[in-house]
């Protein structure tokens, strides 16, 4: 060959249909592994086939973060985290107290009763004492 002769336009490949690459891909998997027609697989295969066909994917125009600020939303997590674990521990550490608090509370109510009851009773004494 020389320089002269015109080289061979480089091969180009053609659009593949996404749709039919697909099918292509589930055929040659039911040749691969025998898969008969009724098997439950191709139903969940055909279920995600009828996705692809109807779904309406757009590419995200947002940016992806970098991993700067990937670790760094990370580490903020793990504060934020650690914050509110502790704040946790303290609400649980209250609530453990109530039952104690309620019961101190339910003792001082009975306490009180009883006083009442003590001082009418007395007066109830006295008063039919010096009526009479």
């Amino acid at each position: 060959m020389s320089d002269t002769d015109p080289k061979p336009a480089p091969e180009t490949k053609p659009a593949v249909d996404p749709k039919l690459a697909l099918k292509t891909a589930i055929l040659e998997w039911k040749k691969k592994y025998a898969v008969q027609d009724g098997d439950p697989m191709l139903a969940a295969v055909e279920l995600w086939e009828i996705y692809f066909n109807h779904a309406q994917i757009t590419p995200s125009l947002e940016r992806l973060p970098s991993f700067v600020d990937f670790r760094d939303t990370l580490e903020q997590l793990e504060r934020l985290c650690g914050d509110f674990t502790g704040r946790a521990g303290e609400i649980i550490q209250e609530l453990r107290t109530i039952p104690k608090l309620r019961s101190d509370l339910n003792q001082f109510p009975m306490f009180a009763l009883v006083f009442t009851s003590a001082v009418a009773l007395l007066a109830g004494i006295l008063i039919g004492r010096f009526v009479r």
